[in-house]
């Protein structure tokens, strides 16, 4: 200001704009290089694919399926629109919906966590682009493996004119079938208790039990029988998504509980027991007797078994190992025939002289029969006389 009380110019007007041209040239700048890597960490393609995980990882059945059928596109799942275009974002979507008949044990809570958290070392990826999507393959690894799932994201267009948006392609369920390998003849139509990834469940069918479950690749599902004459140790399979028309098969390879051997023993001790009991020289429908023209008084008769009889039962034949019965059916429950020994003591009157003595009578038995085994009965059917 002069003397006159006038403003002054500084003189240097050009010098000023730059100034602000610069900081806006570097505002844009820093503008470009935030958005670029928000786009390629919070609103790219993997980390759609990574949101998806997460859902799996926490047993968010909902969300998960949410984002499998292509809703959930924005940064948070939201599927926000673009600012600039109007357009809403959302797309068409289709959550996946299990086949007629599948279990969706597996498609939520603990047993969706579990499958997930089976998988080691996982990595995600961006692949190669296809047409309005890129791939995306998610690594991983079980029991010294390496497996991947390649999964499509489409994009549909930006958020707020910078941020792209992006959508999973709809998702196929995969399906794995749970059945045990060698199934008893007897058992047909019988259920087979089980869990599957620690979840309990129930395996039913006309002949043999089986159970289809939808699943989430990827997963590592697990199955096991825990009925209580029929058990099978976990096995465990990956689903990788790569083939969903076709189940994926869980074979139990099963085997008698501890169990069926006790509870067989139970039974042919109690038939035994029925026999020792009957004082006849010819007990019904037991593997013993004894014939003399003698008067026998009946209180005098004495039927004993020694040594305890045990039974064994023979293994289930491996899953390729099961035999044909007559019935064409699959004959594999089998108990070894028992040996052991009738002991008899009784007296005898002579019919011309009317002397009485005592009688001391063993005979060895070979006792078999047939054994009946299903998921919660055992039936021991001798073979008597």
């Amino acid at each position: 200001m002069d003397a006159h009380g006038q403003v002054r110019g500084t003189g240097r007007p050009g010098r000023t704009l730059a100034l602000w041209g610069g900081a806006a040239a570097l505002a844009l700048v820093a503008g470009g290089v935030a958005i670029g890597t928000v786009n390629a960490t919070v609103y790219s393609p993997a980390a759609q694919v990574e949101r998806y995980l997460d859902a799996l990882a926490g047993g968010d059945g909902a969300a998960a399926l949410g984002l499998a059928g292509g809703t959930g596109t924005g940064a948070d799942g939201s599927g926000t629109a673009d600012s600039g275009t109007g357009d809403s974002g959302t797309g068409d979507s289709k959550t996946p919906v299990p086949p007629p008949g599948t279990a969706t044990t597996l498609l939520d809570g603990e047993p969706l966590a579990a499958g997930f958290a089976a998988l080691e070392d996982v990595t995600v990826s961006r692949g190669e682009e296809t047409g309005n999507g890129v791939e995306v393959e998610v690594g991983y690894r079980l029991d010294g493996e390496d497996h991947a799932t390649t999964f499509t994201v489409e994009h549909e267009g930006r958020d707020w004119l910078f941020f792209d948006r992006w959508r999973m392609a709809p998702v196929t369920l995969s399906t794995v079938r749970v059945e045990p390998g060698v199934w008893p003849a007897e058992a047909a139509g019988q259920h087979l208790a089980g869990t599957v990834n620690g979840e309990e469940v129930t395996l039913t069918g006309e002949s043999s039990p089986v159970q289809d479950f939808a699943v989430l690749p990827p997963a590592a599902v697990s199955g096991a029988a825990t009925s209580t004459y029929l058990e099978a140790d976990p096995v465990r399979t990956v689903v990788d998504g790569a083939d969903p028309s076709a189940p994926l098969p869980l074979t139990l390879t099963l085997r008698y509980t501890d169990a069926v051997a006790e509870e067989a023993n139970r039974q042919v001790d109690d038939y035994l027991s029925g026999c020792t009991e009957q004082q006849v020289l010819h007990p019904a429908g037991c593997p013993m007797g004894y014939d003399t023209l003698n008067r026998i008084p009946p209180d005098s008769i004495n039927w004993s078994v020694s040594p305890d009889p045990a039974v064994e039962v023979e293994p289930l034949p491996a899953d390729d190992e099961g035999g044909e019965g007559d019935s064409g059916e699959t004959d594999v429950t089998v108990a070894a025939p028992v040996r052991t020994e009738a002991r008899l003591t009784l007296e005898e009157i002579d019919l011309v002289t009317g002397e009485r003595r005592r009688v001391e009578h063993a005979e060895p038995i070979l006792l078999e029969a047939d054994l009946q085994v299903g998921p919660e009965s055992v039936r021991y059917v001798p073979r008597a006389p």
